[in-house]
């Protein structure tokens, strides 16, 4: 599994990071990093700078679709790529 920790622009937090159609299309899950922990996802440290982050959580097969998707979303500053391991 993939793990894109996105970064979001300054007060664009309620603009959506994907689409509807690839959410369905990819099965991603859009989480806040509280939202992670609670379900068991650990071990990503709160970013220093203070920016507002969402975790996009992925299948690696899907992985060039939502990186496109991100680069191409203007409520996105930038994000970084996690890969996590199967099981």
């Amino acid at each position: 599994m993939d793990l894109f920790e996105v970064f979001l622009k300054p007060g664009v937090t309620n603009k959506p990071v994907l689409s509807d159609e690839v959410m369905r299309e990819t099965g991603a899950q859009i989480m806040t990093p509280a939202q992670a922990e609670f379900v068991g996802l650990e071990g990503i440290p709160p970013d220093p700078q203070g920016r507002e982050r969402r975790l996009v959580a992925c299948r690696r097969a899907d992985r060039r679709l939502i990186q496109t998707r991100l680069e191409s979303n203007e409520a996105v500053s930038g994000f970084r790529l996690h890969e996590l391991p199967d099981g």
